[in-house]
């Protein structure tokens, strides 16, 4: 009797197997190219000006990012709802928040320091007339 149900149980892992492998092929046929289809030249114009950390700055705790400063394009629920995140890690501030993995067009940047989500256009200090 031992030996039915070993066997009844190798056949029911692989019979598992099998249709995880079906599923994982099949998912396979609908997940999109990891190259982007449209590339933008816009990140080629961002390259050629020099980046200047000095106005930039949390709007909620006044931390100062400089050119060591990683951020990374991943999934995000809340506040981006953005779920296509390409994991390239880079300086947002150098592109003023385009991947350059993707080309996603980041809205909100999160504090290194305090954590907290911002918008991006809101860490660059505005020019005093």
């Amino acid at each position: 009797m031992a030996e039915v149900m070993r066997i009844y149980r190798r056949r029911l892992k692989q019979g598992f197997l099998r249709r995880a492998y079906r599923l994982a092929v099949v998912f396979s046929l609908f997940q999109k190219s990891l190259a982007p289809d449209e590339t933008t030249d816009s990140l080629a114009d961002l390259e050629d000006e020099v980046s200047d950390f000095s106005r930039i700055r949390c709007p909620l705790c006044k931390w100062q990012p400089d050119a060591a400063s990683r951020w990374c394009c991943a999934d995000c629920w809340h506040p981006e709802y953005f779920f296509g995140g390409c994991e390239t890690v880079w300086n947002t501030f150098d592109t003023r928040g385009l991947c350059p993995g993707c080309g996603h067009q980041w809205r909100w940047t999160v504090c290194l320091r305090c954590s907290g989500w911002s918008l991006h256009e809101e860490w660059y200090a505005k020019e005093k007339d």
